[in-house]
């Protein structure tokens, strides 16, 4: 069973160093600053940033106490030269943990993008913002990397179990008749017919029984 569960989690591993998930709440943390009344924290997703489907999460504080401001609205804009600007709102919704505001959307290219987050609350309409740099996409066949890694993993488990049990029939071959030997031998004699002089015996002592009951 050990085998078993420890190539379980060496293929979660194989498989996650191809993952790139955008929509995975948290990532790099790129920008944190007090201003107005809030601490505004964002995080993006994939690490390291690339072009392709990102995710933008923003976590909005009261400065002050540091509690959550869930009621905040948030907004978070992409710009960069030659590009026409990306604007997505950044919602509760769409962040798996609920104490942030995440955006996802595909940023179309690499390069240096102009990133602002504007945060609408309380204590009115605040913004910050920051240059993020963003690598290359993944090629194709990376992004397909885990639907191909499935099948391949299940082949392995597959062949891990059937050397297991394998290696369990051995063990409960020899050793086991060896165990089981005398046993079996007591029970075969237990079990023989009993000859024509044993049945006259045990007639006579049958017998002798009832007399003296």
């Amino acid at each position: 069973m050990r085998p078993m569960v420890g190539a379980v989690i060496v293929g979660w591993l194989f498989l996650g160093t191809w993952c790139a998930p955008a929509g995975a709440d948290g990532g790099s943390m790129r920008l944190s600053e007090k201003i107005d009344g809030y601490q505004i924290t964002v995080f993006t997703a994939p690490t390291p940033f690339r072009a392709g489907p990102v995710d933008i999460s923003v976590l909005v504080q009261d400065s002050v106490t540091g509690e959550p401001m869930p009621l905040a609205q948030v907004t978070v804009r992409m710009t960069k030269l030659g590009q026409h600007s990306l604007e997505y709102p950044a919602t509760r919704e769409a962040a798996t943990n609920k104490l942030l505001r995440a955006a996802q959307f595909e940023l179309p290219e690499p390069g240096r993008w102009e990133m602002q987050v504007q945060v609408k609350g309380l204590h009115g309409l605040s913004e910050i913002g920051g240059e993020v740099e963003a690598a290359e996409p993944l090629p194709r066949w990376q992004e397909l990397g885990p639907w191909i890694g499935w099948p391949a993993l299940a082949v392995v488990l597959f062949g891990i179990h059937q050397v297991i049990e394998q290696r369990r029939s051995g063990n409960d071959g020899p050793t086991s008749q060896a165990i089981r030997g005398p046993e079996s031998r007591s029970s075969a004699r237990m079990r023989r017919p009993l000859g024509p002089e044993e049945s006259k015996r045990s007639g006579r002592s049958v017998t002798r029984l009832s007399f003296w009951l």
